[in-house]
């Protein structure tokens, strides 16, 4: 049996493509990587003042950019601490998925998309709470976070903004 040459190119130039395909996603995102850092900023939460500690890194030899917060508001009888991390993973051209644990006990699957310098992060289930973070770069030291929650009516409620900076070291 022979093979022709432009079966033996079509073939080579699949496997090519295959394994510049799996290596992409296997890699770390270009714009994750902007992300990575430590981040602390101020806004408003719930109506609440906050103060906000974002780190992002990457973990499990660079499987996964992981993502935890710490958010701290002003409540009116004593502070009221929220804590979370997200574990983000590329699955595709500016496409990522992830999974979100909270400090309230609960786990959301997150699908996430770049929208130019921005990671918008779709979380929770029509069962349960949904929502959108996005985390928009507005310069290589500025970070701003929105978050909105979706109603019972289909309208997306905001209950979160908040603007933080690169710092070189988590504040505690």
């Amino acid at each position: 049996m022979q093979i022709s040459r432009h079966k033996i190119l079509a073939v080579s130039l699949l496997l090519v493509f295959l394994t510049a395909a799996t290596t992409a996603l296997s890699e770390p995102n270009a714009f994750l990587s902007r992300l990575e850092g430590n981040w602390a900023g101020e806004g408003k939460a719930f109506g609440m003042s906050t103060k906000m500690q974002i780190k992002w890194e990457w973990v499990l030899q660079k499987k996964f950019l992981r993502l935890t917060l710490k958010n701290e508001m002003s409540a009116p009888n004593r502070p009221q601490v929220f804590e979370g991390q997200a574990y983000y993973q590329s699955v595709g051209p500016e496409k990522f998925q992830a999974h979100w644990f909270d400090s309230r006990g609960i786990v959301f699957p997150i699908k996430a998309q770049l929208e130019g310098d921005a990671l918008v992060a779709s979380w929770g289930s029509p069962d349960k709470e949904e929502g959108k973070s996005t985390y928009r770069l507005v310069d290589d030291s500025t970070l701003e976070v929105v978050d909105t929650v979706k109603q019972k009516d289909g309208t997306w409620r905001e209950f979160g903004r908040v603007t933080l900076k690169r710092i070189a070291e988590p504040q505690k």
